[in-house]
C-alpha cells in the first residue's frame, strides 16, 4: 500500500471519527416534540442513569444509545447537580450533560397568590420549589424574620404581599424569605410608607385593613370608599362590624350570608364583638386594595350595605337609621334569591 493511500485512509478514518464525535455530542438528541421547551427538575441525588431514566419517562430522548455514548466521552466523571433545566428545540447531548453537570439551571417562577394563613402561604411556596412547607414555614417565623417587618406570629401574613417572581428550584428556606422580602420592599416605596403614616397606619395595620376591604368588594373604587367608612370609625372607637371577620372567625369562606349567630361567635377577629382591627390579616390583599386604603375616599359616612341591586357596589349611609333601611331591602332581595 502506497504511502499517499495511507495517508488518504488515515484521513478518512479520522474524519469519519470526527463526525460521529461530533455527532453524538452535538447533535439534537432532546426531544422537546412540536418545537416546544421542556424541563426536567433535578434534587441532586440522582445518578446519571437515573437522570436518562427521567427523560426516557417522558420520551425526552430521541437515542438512548447516542446519549450513553456521549456520557461515556464527557460526562461519567462529573455528577448532576440540583435545579430546573429548561431544554429547548435541538438541544444536544454534550450541551445537556454540561448544563446538568455544571448547574446551568433556570430560575423557576415563585407566585404568591390568596391566602388566609402563613403555613397555606408555606406549603404553597413548597408546591413550586424543592424545599418542604415545614422548612419555609419555620425559618419564616423565626423572631429574627419577623422582627425585621416589626411582626409576630399572630399577624405575620403581613409579610406577604402577592407576587410573581423568577427563583432557583432549590432555593433554600433563606432564599426564599429573601424573595419575600425583596417583594414587600417593592410595594412599600417611600411614598407609601409615607401614606400610611399620614393614615396613622402601620404597614400591617395597612395589611390587615385591606383584607377586609378587599372582601367587601371587587370594584377598586368602591373599594376607596368603603376604606373611608372604616377610617371613620377607627377615628370614632366604633367597632369595624365588617361581615368579613365574621367569616372568619367561623372558618367558613363559602359564607355568602352573615347571620346574627356568626356576628356572636367568640374570636379575636370578629369585629363585632371587638373594637379595633383584628391582630391580622384576614387573606393576603393585593397591591390594589392596599393602595384602596392608603388612598381612602375621605367622607362622613360611617354606614354601608351592599347595593340591592347586586351591581356589586355599596350604598352608603351617615346614620343608623338611614342604613337600616338599605340593609332591610337588601335582606328582601337575599331572600328573593333563595341566598339563605
Amino acid at each position: 500500500m502506497g504511502k499517499k493511500t495511507v495517508i488518504i485512509s488515515s484521513v478518512v478514518i479520522i474524519a469519519v471519527f470526527a463526525i460521529f464525535f461530533c455527532v453524538v455530542l452535538f447533535a439534537g438528541n432532546i426531544n422537546t416534540r412540536s418545537g416546544k421547551y421542556r424541563s426536567i427538575f433535578l434534587t441532586g441525588n440522582e445518578t446519571w442513569d437515573e437522570v436518562k431514566e427521567i427523560l426516557k419517562k417522558d420520551s425526552l430522548l430521541y437515542s438512548e444509545t447516542s446519549f450513553d455514548m456521549a456520557l461515556g466521552m464527557i460526562g461519567r466523571d462529573k455528577y448532576p447537580q440540583c435545579g430546573r433545566f429548561d431544554m429547548e428545540p435541538g438541544l444536544g447531548n454534550r450541551d445537556f450533560i454540561n448544563r446538568v453537570a455544571y448547574g446551568l439551571a433556570n430560575k423557576t417562577p415563585l407566585e404568591i397568590r390568596l391566602a388566609r394563613y402563613t403555613t397555606k402561604v408555606a406549603a404553597g411556596l413548597s408546591r413550586q420549589l424543592l424545599a418542604d412547607s415545614a422548612s419555609i414555614y419555620d425559618y419564616l417565623m423565626q423572631d429574627s424574620v419577623l422582627d425585621s417587618y416589626g411582626l409576630e406570629a399572630k399577624n405575620s401574613l403581613a409579610m406577604f404581599v402577592r407576587f410573581k417572581d423568577r427563583i432557583r428550584w432549590c432555593a433554600s428556606p433563606e432564599e426564599v424569605a429573601a424573595c419575600i422580602r425583596r417583594n414587600y420592599d417593592r410595594f412599600w416605596t417611600s411614598d407609601r410608607l409615607a401614606k400610611a403614616k399620614a393614615c396613622g397606619l402601620t404597614p400591617a395595620e395597612v395589611h390587615v385593613l385591606a383584607s377586609i376591604v378587599e372582601e367587601e368588594t371587587n370594584n377598586n373604587e368602591d373599594r376607596r370608599m368603603v376604606a373611608g367608612v372604616y377610617m371613620n370609625r377607627l377615628k370614632r372607637g366604633m367597632p369595624l362590624q365588617a361581615c368579613p371577620t365574621a367569616r372568619y372567625a367561623a372558618g367558613d369562606f363559602t359564607l355568602d350570608r352573615i347571620l346574627a349567630k356568626h356576628t356572636r361567635i367568640d374570636s379575636e377577629y370578629n369585629t363585632y364583638r371587638n373594637k379595633g382591627l383584628p391582630p391580622g390579616p384576614i387573606r393576603i390583599p393585593t397591591d390594589a386594595s392596599m393602595d384602596a386604603v392608603l388612598n381612602f375616599v375621605r367622607h362622613d359616612y360611617l354606614y354601608f350595605c351592599a347595593n340591592p341591586d347586586f351591581s356589586g357596589t355599596h350604598v352608603y349611609s351617615r346614620t343608623f337609621s338611614q342604613h337600616r333601611k338599605v340593609a332591610a331591602q337588601y335582606r328582601r332581595e337575599l331572600d328573593k334569591r333563595g341566598i339563605r
